[in-house]
């Protein structure tokens, strides 16, 4: 396989499709949802949603109630109309329960598979396959070998000397797969892979750490299972954070800018098989620590040995030790923090496309931090 030929495609001049119906994995979760919601914005198309029955609960009930839980009723009148919900499983096969004359009028409409539903691919791959649809699969930046680490200010490019640069070209650079989570999106990406050299029409989408709507805050129901916000929860606890980090950037990627991206990609022709849907103009650990501070959260930059003490002190108190759960991956065996990612992501091939297609990411400003913080304080995540 010619890897990096597979990885990018050739890119040839893109335009416009006049897109039909896709057919939707994961559309209950939060960021499914709001590609539906994207999708049925931009497109005149039908989404198909593929959903299990769950605990006895009805696969319609479901989708119907997280929808609301998004979008309230906004999508009322287009449920039977241009919202239609499938009792299916990926996991098995077929991934579509009924086989009879309307299942197969269903299949001969659906243009193109979204999956935004997990690193289960095998069962997708074969139904793009058979019945000829383009598959797009929503991965994690996360396979890179990042783990959400802070990085450098000015790493997020191919300048940095003592960094491995992981770019929309690249799959395996000798990162760090040991995290389950992460080798399954990648054995994932590398069977989409596959079947794309063997003929599949399949993109590959590398999301960044998705992060509360940009227009108003909201995030999802499970948002204190959020790696980053478990991290937040831990400095915020201890009361400090490494001085280093003051030199350090985030990954903010707000869910429905992220979704405009990704259903600005999929309503344009190209042969490109990779894009990495993240802003690279992060922003700075200072302001996050800034707009904390304004808030009324005591943080402050320490040396990493003030930070050290601190943590033994924390974790030789029974009542306490739970707050630095949220960065217990991040201690090594003397309990020091590992304080960067060695893996610079690169965005910039994918920040031109995009703007090629009349997208631009919206700058992530002191106004987008108060609306997550304060989005945290509303749901009692945070507690100031």
């Amino acid at each position: 396989m010619y890897l990096q030929e597979i990885l990018i495609g050739i890119s040839k001049p893109f335009q416009r499709l006049m897109f039909g119906n896709i057919l939707l994995v994961g559309g209950t979760g939060y960021l499914g949802a709001h590609i539906a919601h994207e999708f049925l914005s931009q497109n005149e198309g039908n989404v198909y949603f593929l959903v299990r029955n769950v605990d006895n609960i009805p696969s319609r009930y479901r989708l119907l109630e997280n929808l609301k839980l998004y979008f309230g009723d906004k999508f009322t009148f287009k449920v039977d109309n241009r919202i239609k919900v499938i009792d299916g499983d990926i996991t098995t096969s077929p991934i579509i329960k009924s086989d009879n004359a309307e299942t197969s009028a269903i299949i001969k409409n659906i243009s193109t598979v979204v999956n935004a539903g997990g690193y289960n691919v095998d069962n997708l791959i074969n139904f793009c396959t058979k019945y000829g649809k383009k598959l797009m699969h929503i991965s994690s930046a996360t396979i890179s070998g990042n783990k959400e680490k802070p990085t450098k200010i000015n790493n997020y490019s191919n300048s940095s000397n003592d960094k491995k640069t992981f770019s929309e070209t690249d799959l395996y650079i000798g990162q760090d797969l040991t995290n389950e989570f992460e080798l399954n999106e990648f054995k994932a990406e590398l069977k989409i892979l596959n079947a794309i050299y063997d003929g599949l029409d399949a993109q590959i989408l590398r999301l960044g750490n998705i992060t509360n709507r940009y227009s108003d805050g909201l995030f999802g129901n499970n948002l204190k299972y959020n790696t980053f916000v478990k991290k937040l929860k831990s400095y915020i606890g201890i009361g400090a954070f490494p001085k280093s980090f003051l030199e350090n950037s985030l990954d903010f990627t707000p869910v429905d800018l992220a979704s405009n991206a990704i259903v600005t990609i999929m309503n344009h022709s190209s042969d490109c098989n990779v894009f990495h849907i993240m802003e690279s103009k992060k922003p700075s650990i200072l302001l996050l620590a800034q707009s904390l501070n304004e808030i009324g959260i005591d943080i402050v930059p320490v040396s990493n040995r003030l930070l050290f003490d601190a943590i033994n002190g924390i974790l030789g108190d029974d009542d306490r030790k739970h707050i630095i759960s949220g960065i217990s991956e991040d201690l090594d065996n003397e309990n020091m923090i590992v304080q960067t990612s060695d893996v610079c992501l690169s965005s910039s091939f994918t920040e031109n496309y995009l703007k090629n297609c009349g997208f631009k990411w919206k700058k992530i400003d002191k106004n987008y931090i108060f609306k997550y913080l304060n989005y945290l304080k509303k749901t009692r995540i945070l507690n100031f």
